[in-house]
């Protein structure tokens, strides 16, 4: 389950087991990272390279290991530079591999087959594991509020002031409350509808999927929304799916309000960047696993050119997209240049249902 953004870390550790699920040891990733900024080709997102398997009573040793390399090579000379990211990437992942073994004294073993990545949001109820419960409450964008009927700000604080739950933010700016005892579910469902709170089969699901940083009015770094936007976006894309004959369709989409990364957009299948006032690049073919990083697709898209943008791009995915392809892995496949073709000899409305 990929569901934390295992590769956008500089040290990622897979927990690898036996088949009686005791702890082995890891597979450890390094060299990720989201941060970039415009204009600047130095600077880029870079999804984090497989290095190896480590056991158990080794990894202490190998974070050190790693720790030391980047503190001795890693670039002190420009700031921008400075993360273990580029020295990965400049060494390659061999390389670097070496480079911590000479610290270690011993060779990194190769990296251990695993089951395919999965991602899951563990929004809704599920079973812990030790006979209670745990249930995640979907939160747009991180953004905890009291607006209108919707009061998810005083739904929480109910909660916590009749179950003294435990509560703690999931990955994608959402809330979990574990351990639940299982006779208190109906309760707290009961106070999350009091409160206007939709259950989580009535979000759609690329609400859930998606995330927006804050940007405008609280991040002195923003170029454009993200947040306050975000929705609209969502809601927009969803009525062209729709048009397109793809209402089921789920596409992991994120925003940001400047190149900086913060809801980790280059990881998404479809995201938007700001690059000035209210406009944005445009990036495609991240994973819908979260394994890989999208490519630039457009520079200044305005906001209103939204669907004018996307709907080539849904119309190729349409025609051309294979049993069962997400549309991140399509537009990974087929690649800028076939949808940059495509987009500009498609007739605007010719692939509706």
């Amino acid at each position: 389950d990929n569901s934390l953004d295992i590769y956008t870390n500089d040290i990622g550790c897979v927990v690898i087991t036996n088949d009686k699920g005791e702890l082995e040891g890891f597979n450890v990733m390094v060299g990720g990272g989201m941060g970039r900024t415009h204009n600047k080709e130095t600077t880029f997102a870079r999804a984090a390279d497989h290095m190896g398997f480590v056991p158990k009573d080794q990894i202490m040793e190998v974070m050190k290991a790693i720790v030391a390399a980047q503190r001795d090579h890693g670039n002190r000379d420009v700031r921008a530079n400075a993360r273990m990211k580029y020295l990965v990437h400049t060494l390659g992942i061999d390389n670097f591999k070496r480079l911590v073994e000479s610290y270690l004294g011993f060779e990194i073993q190769p990296w251990r087959a695993m089951a395919d990545w999965k991602y899951s949001d563990w929004m809704g109820w599920w079973e812990q594991g030790d006979g209670k419960l745990f249930y995640g409450q979907h939160v747009d964008n991180g953004r905890v509020k009291d607006e209108g009927d919707f009061r998810l700000k005083s739904a929480l604080r109910a909660i916590v002031d009749k179950y003294n739950t435990h509560m703690i933010m999931s990955p994608t700016q959402s809330i979990i409350f574990r351990d639940v005892d299982p006779k208190d579910k109906d309760g707290i469902d009961k106070i999350l509808a009091d409160h206007g709170i939709k259950p989580i089969e009535e979000i759609d699901p690329n609400a859930r999927l998606a995330m927006a940083c804050p940007a405008l009015p609280l991040c002195g770094l923003a170029q454009t929304e993200a947040e306050r936007i975000m929705p609209s976006y969502i809601e927009r894309m969803r009525a062209l799916l729709d048009r397109m004959d793809l209402p089921g369709e789920e596409i992991l989409m994120r925003m940001t309000g400047c190149p900086n990364g913060c809801a980790r957009p280059y990881m998404a299948e479809l995201a938007f960047v700001g690059d000035g006032a209210n406009t944005y690049q445009v990036w495609l073919g991240g994973s819908p696993v979260l394994t890989r990083t999208a490519y630039p697709y457009m520079a200044k898209m305005k906001n209103d050119d939204l669907e004018k943008t996307m709907e080539p791009i849904l119309a190729m995915f349409v025609e051309q997209r294979g049993e069962f392809e997400a549309f991140g892995d399509f537009t990974h496949r087929v690649g800028a240049e076939a949808i940059e073709k495509y987009s500009a000899a498609y007739a605007p409305g010719s692939v509706f249902a």
